[in-house]
């Protein structure tokens, strides 16, 4: 019986591992032309010419806000990639961008590129949410703000 269990956990990690490098090959020619736009428009930053667009020509390129759910709408909570990412990494810390794209998929049937998961990362990371450890990420847990909120050492112990 262990053997079959054994068989199958290998069997398991080798198409998880094909399933990775297949989307990694899959991705590489939309993350060359990715890197060529984003120096594109890091070059357009640092010349001044980000600034030199009219009011009218922002808002065409602003990407458009999605309606909230209304909340007599039945059914599961829509989440968003920021929250899925978030839970994700508190389940399973030190994953790297291609495996949480991989989760998201497999658990909410949400497809994300790694990239756009990096993305996600980053902006976590300057949030405070997430920060890299080694290969992966981990989650950061939230500070409490208020004394309130923070228990007291002194009630947790007992004196003798």
């Amino acid at each position: 019986m262990a053997t079959t269990y054994q068989y199958l956990l290998r069997r398991k990690a080798e198409l998880e591992t094909r399933m990775i490098e297949a989307q990694r090959r899959a991705q590489a020619p939309f993350e060359s032309e990715l890197r060529a736009i984003i120096l594109a428009l890091d070059a357009l930053k640092q010349a001044g010419m980000a600034e030199r667009l009219s009011a009218g020509e922002q808002a065409s390129f602003a990407p458009a806000t999605p309606a909230q759910p209304t909340p007599s709408k039945r059914g599961r909570r829509g989440r968003s990639t920021r929250d899925m990412i978030l839970m994700t990494l508190s389940q399973a810390p030190g994953l790297n961008e291609a495996e949480i794209a991989r989760q998201l998929d497999h658990r909410w049937s949400r497809p994300v590129t790694p990239v756009a998961v990096g993305r996600e990362l980053e902006q976590l990371e300057v949030e405070g949410l997430a920060k890299r450890s080694g290969p992966g990420w981990i989650r950061l847990e939230e500070q409490p703000q208020d004394d309130e909120e923070r228990p007291s050492l002194s009630l947790a112990a007992p004196h003798f």
